[in-house]
């Protein structure tokens, strides 16, 4: 190998050697396959003490050595807690889990239970309970597009202690669910599509820096993967707006110092996070509204969302054993109908809302056990207490 003849060119061949070390050790890495096609740079820090009499470049080198190994597994950690359209499962440690996906097209993560596992709920059952005024807007024709925020808090309030701190640092900052997105379903028929949009971050143990990230979760009609609605969409109508939020998150991470070192003058992380939240919901919406002003598709994508509310009692007259379902987590009744329709009663016999589900969506529930079938005496205990 030829000397170097410049100190620039010396310092040129010190970065070559360790990015080359750096890529001999990616490809030793059991998930460095999650690196290779990734454009991210390794955040690396050096102290050297230039004084003639220097005994210190072993230790020097020795931090550097822990210092790239540490920014390396940064990086591992923060791409495996992303996969299209899924939820890191603080259960399972992994987003990869049957827990990680939402259970039809309608739903959008609304926390973590207890022990870390996902939780989902029918947009619309959302607003409901958040007690979002607009709700009703979601079924009027044509169906609004609506974005509604939840913090951190609201997300993991249910959370034990043991599983509010992974050892992958994973943390939930926030999310903006949205919904109705028209999506076609494989025959090409509109189907009503709730997302989540999360900020995340993950930090590896206590000196790497944090990242962040957004994520966006949800599924297509009749369960399809949400990288398939790539695929099949000529254009995602959140695509511009997800691409402005992260640009945002990848600011903060680059710009906040190390743990302890914020500046006074360095805006307090939470309040930025929040606004990078009310600013995706914002241009969520303002997406939709501009769109619905140039065409009437959204008018045609209405008829396909409208909620059925009026056939729940006909439903309930006419459902044979098999259309009279128990939701084990929720403790309501699922009464089911023709095309889908889907009528939720709570325990006094009130209608909580209807809604439409694919017959994917239906079995995949009865699977999971979240319904099982009514025994008898919850059937006739709803009749008696829907006609009275």
């Amino acid at each position: 190998m030829k000397r170097p003849t410049s100190h620039s060119s010396e310092i040129e061949q010190a970065v070559r050697l360790l990015a080359e070390e750096a890529r001999r050790r990616i490809e030793r890495h059991p998930s460095g396959h999650l690196l290779r096609s990734g454009k991210e740079a390794l955040d690396l820090s050096l102290q050297l003490d230039p004084s003639p009499h220097n005994s210190e470049d072993g230790r020097a080198a020795e931090a550097l050595d822990r210092d790239l190994d540490a920014a390396i597994e940064g990086l591992i950690v923060h791409r495996a807690a992303f996969r299209p359209g899924r939820v890191f499962c603080l259960r399972c440690a992994t987003p990869d889990c049957e827990h990680a996906v939402p259970p039809s097209s309608r739903e959008v993560f609304a926390g973590y239970g207890a022990t870390g596992i996902p939780r989902f709920l029918d947009f619309g059952q959302l607003l409901l309970e958040r007690g979002d005024p607009r709700v009703d807007r979601l079924y009027a024709r044509p169906p609004a597009l609506l974005a509604h925020t939840l913090r951190r808090g609201h997300l993991t309030a249910e959370l034990l202690e043991p599983y509010r701190n992974p050892e992958s640092g994973f943390r939930i900052h926030g999310q903006v669910a949205a919904g109705w997105y028209g999506v076609p379903d494989p025959t090409g028929r509109p189907q009503a599509v709730a997302l989540s949009f999360q900020i995340v971050s993950t930090r590896p143990g206590k000196r790497g820096r944090r990242r962040f990230g957004l994520n966006v979760l949800g599924i297509g009609p009749d369960g399809q993967p949400l990288e398939q609605l790539y695929d099949r969409l000529r254009e995602l109508p959140w695509q511009d707006t997800v691409r402005w939020a992260q640009t945002a998150l990848d600011q903060i991470t680059f710009q906040r110092k190390k743990p302890g070192k914020r500046s006074k003058s360095e805006e307090p992380l939470e309040r930025r996070l929040l606004q990078v939240l009310n600013g995706l919901a914002r241009r969520l919406e303002k997406h939709r509204r501009a769109k619905d002003r140039k065409t009437l598709h959204g008018q045609q994508r209405a008829r396909q969302t409208e909620r059925p509310t009026h056939m729940a009692l006909a439903d309930l007259a006419k459902a044979g054993k098999d259309e009279l379902l128990y939701d084990t987590r929720q403790e309501t009744l699922v009464v089911l109908g023709a095309r889908g329709r889907a009528h939720v009663f709570n325990p006094a016999g009130k209608l909580v809302t209807s809604i439409r589900y694919t017959p994917a969506a239906i079995e995949k529930r009865r699977h999971r056990k979240l319904w099982r079938r009514a025994t008898a005496e919850e059937i006739q205990g709803l009749r008696q207490k829907v006609a009275g």
